[in-house]
C-alpha cells in the first residue's frame, strides 16, 4: 500500500513517532553536552549553531518545499525536479559556506576558534542537500522513507557524544565535529533511501529550474521569518547576555522542543496531502487536525511542566536548574505555535507562501524589538516572554487568514467538536 493510501492519521502517527524517538535520543545527548561543557560551554555551542540554522532555510531558497509542490501538483518532470534541486544544492550549499564562516568570523564571539567556526559552517550544506532530497519524499508522499533519512544518525550522534563524555574529551570543539559528522552521515543516508526508492536521472531544464526557483525564494523567506523568529532570541541573547544565561535558555528551549512534536508532525503531512489534493476538501480535514492538535498539545503542557520541574536540576545539573522558569513562560507560546504551524502547512502546501511572509515577517520585527527590550533587563525570561507574545500573535493572525480564505469560522479552528471524539462521523466546520 502506498503512503498516500495509508490515511492522514496514520501518516502523521508515523511522522509523530520518529520524532519522539528522535528527540528522546538527542535529549541523551542534551544531558551529556550540558553536563561536559557547562552552562558557559553549552552557551557558546548554542551560539554557534545560530548562523547555520537562520541561514540554512535562507540559503536554501525553498527549495524543499517547491519540490514538494512541483512534485505533488506534477508541474515538471521528476527527472528535472531532481536536476534543479541538484544545481541549486550545489551553488547555494558553497555560497552558504562562506557566509556562516564570515558571519561568525565578524560578529561571533571572542570564544569562537577558527576550527569551531570552520566546523560549524559546514553544518549548511549538508543541510542543504538533505531538506532537497527529503522534498522528494514528501512531494511523493514516501512518509516512511522521509522518516527513514532522519533518526540513525541521531543514534549515531549519541553514541560519539557518549564516547567523548565517558574519555573526558567533551569539548565545545569535538562536540562541533560530531555535529558535523552526524550531518555528513545523514547526508550520505538520504541519498541511499533515494537511489533505493527512486530511479534516478537528472535533467537541467531552464523552464523548471527558474519558475521553481522564483517560488522558492518566497518559501525561503516565509521559513526564515519563522526560524528567525525561533532563533533571534538565542542570536540576540548571545550579543547582550552572558554565555552561561545563553546556556540555560537554549536548555529550555531544547526541552520546550517537546511540544512541538505533534504540530511538526501535523505539518509535515498536511503540506505533502495538500501539495497532492485535487479538491478543497483538505480545508475541512485542516480544520478539524488544528483544533485537535491544540488541545493535545494545551493538555500536553501540564505534565510537561511538572516533568522539567522535578527532571531539569538532577538531570543536567544545578546550574541549568532555573531553566524550569524560563520554561514556564515559554509554555504559553509553545501551546499556540501548534496552531500556527498546522494551518501554515496548509497555506505552503497550496503554494501560498507569501501568507507567511507577510504574516511572519511583522511578527519577527516584533520579536526583535522585544527581545532588545526585554533580555538586559530579564536575561532569558525576557526572551521567552517575546516569544510567547509573537507565537500568540501568530496563531491569530493565522486563524483569522484561514477564516477569510477558506470561509471556516475562527471557532472552528480552535474549539473542538463533539464530533472530533467520535469515529466515522464528521462535522462540517
Amino acid at each position: 500500500m502506498s503512503d498516500a493510501k495509508r490515511g492522514l492519521v496514520r501518516n502523521i502517527f508515523s511522522v509523530f513517532s520518529t520524532r519522539i524517538f528522535v528527540l528522546s535520543i538527542g535529549l541523551i545527548s542534551a544531558v551529556l553536552i550540558a553536563r561536559g561543557l557547562g552552562a558557559e560551554g553549552r552557551g557558546i555551542y548554542a551560539a554557534l549553531l545560530v548562523y547555520p540554522a537562520l541561514l540554512v532555510t535562507l540559503t536554501e531558497g525553498g527549495m524543499r518545499q517547491a519540490a514538494i509542490f512541483y512534485i505533488g501538483k506534477k508541474k515538471a518532470s521528476d527527472a528535472e525536479i531532481i536536476g534543479t534541486l541538484l544545481s541549486y544544492t550545489i551553488l547555494a550549499g558553497s555560497i552558504g559556506y562562506l557566509m556562516v564562516y564570515w558571519l561568525q568570523r565578524t560578529f561571533g564571539p571572542d570564544a569562537f576558534t577558527n576550527i569551531m567556526m570552520l566546523a560549524a559552517a559546514a553544518i549548511l550544506p549538508a543541510t542543504l542537500a538533505v531538506n532537497a532530497i527529503k522534498g522528494v519524499f514528501l512531494g511523493k508522499e514516501r512518509i516512511k522513507q522521509f522518516n527513514k533519512a532522519h533518526w540513525v544518525q541521531k543514534i549515531l550522534f549519541v553514541a560519539a557524544i557518549a564516547l567523548l563524555y565517558v574519555s573526558n574529551t567533551l569539548t565545545v570543539s569535538t562536540v562541533m565535529f560530531a555535529t558535523v559528522g552526524a550531518a555528513i552521515f545523514n547526508l550520505v543516508q538520504a541519498l541511499y533511501f533515494l537511489k533505493k526508492h527512486e530511479t534516478l536521472s537528472f535533467t537541467f531544464s531552464a523552464k523548471t529550474f527558474f519558475p521553481m526557483f522564483r517560488l522558492g525564494v518566497v518559501y525561503a523567506l516565509a521559513f526564515f521569518f519563522i526560524t528567525a523568529n525561533y532563533r533571534i532570541d538565542l542570536l540576540i541573547m548571545s550579543w547582550m547576555a552572558e554565555p552561561d544565561e545563553v546556556g540555560r535558555y537554549a536548555i529550555a528551549v531544547q526541552l520546550g522542543e517537546l511540544l512541538w512534536q505533534l504540530p511538526g508532525a501535523v505539518l509535515l503531512v498536511i503540506m505533502s496531502k495538500t501539495a497532492n489534493s485535487i479538491d478543497n476538501s483538505i480545508v475541512l480535514t485542516v480544520a478539524k487536525t488544528t483544533r485537535l492538535t491544540l488541545l493535545i498539545t494545551a493538555f500536553s503542557a501540564l505534565p510537561f511542566a511538572f516533568a522539567c520541574y522535578f527532571l531539569i536540576g538532577p538531570v543536567f545539573g544545578e546550574e541549568f536548574a532555573s531553566s524550569f522558569f524560563i520554561i514556564l513562560y515559554l509554555l504559553p507560546g509553545l501551546v499556540l505555535a501548534a496552531v500556527f504551524k498546522t494551518i501554515n502547512s496548509y497555506f505552503s502546501g497550496q503554494g501560498q507562501p507569501l501568507v507567511t511572509v507577510y504574516l511572519m515577517g511583522t511578527i519577527a520585527c516584533l520579536n526583535i524589538i522585544l527581545n532588545i527590550l526585554l533580555i538586559p533587563v530579564y536575561g532569558g525570561t525576557g526572551a521567552a516572554i517575546s516569544t510567547t507574545i509573537s507565537y500568540a500573535i501568530a496563531a491569530l493572525g493565522c486563524c483569522i487568514l484561514m477564516s477569510y480564505r477558506e470561509g471556516v469560522s475562527v471557532r472552528s479552528l480552535i474549539i473542538p467538536y463533539t464530533s472530533d471524539f467520535k469515529i466515522g462521523n464528521k462535522k462540517k466546520s
